[in-house]
């Protein structure tokens, strides 16, 4: 049995673990991109993702990806990320996640968008992207995000 300070512990140990697990989530939340013509602000960013395939309704960009921050800042994401396509989303931070296409394979890339740096990319993959609840579906592989927001 146990005593009554072991249990206010124990009570006091799960509500802290609660909490860190609901600002974890509330942390990694990401938003879908609607690039349209290629240029888009979000928050304090404004992205440039290049030339679109059609100039009225594009549906793929060329890259490379540009990133400008309002104090100014702006960097070049690595010209391998490149023949950019939707779907695009942003955690409302500094994480940016895009998919790229070379004939039928699709590659996914995690950028921080503050420094332009590649965190992570997926392996080659044929399919749909899907990013739900933390866990991000590229083709039949599923990939959980870190304590960073990032697969």
């Amino acid at each position: 049995m146990i005593g009554r300070p072991s249990r206010i512990a124990a009570l006091v140990a799960i509500g802290w673990l609660l909490l860190a697990s609901a600002e974890a989530a509330q942390t990694c939340h990401y938003v879908v991109l609607d690039p349209r013509a290629g240029k888009l602000s979000a928050g304090k960013l404004t992205i440039d993702l290049g030339q679109g395939d059609d100039a009225m309704a594009p549906r793929s960009w060329q890259g490379p990806i540009a990133i400008a921050q309002s104090g100014g800042t702006s960097c070049t994401v690595d010209s391998d990320v490149s023949i950019l396509e939707r779907p695009i989303y942003l955690d409302g931070k500094s994480h940016l996640l895009v998919t790229t296409y070379s004939g039928s394979n699709r590659v996914v890339f995690a950028i921080d968008a503050t420094t332009c740096r590649v965190l992570w990319r997926s392996k080659p993959f044929v399919g749909s992207v899907r990013l739900k609840a933390g866990v991000l579906q590229t083709g039949k592989q599923r990939t959980k995000f870190g304590s960073h927001c990032t697969p």
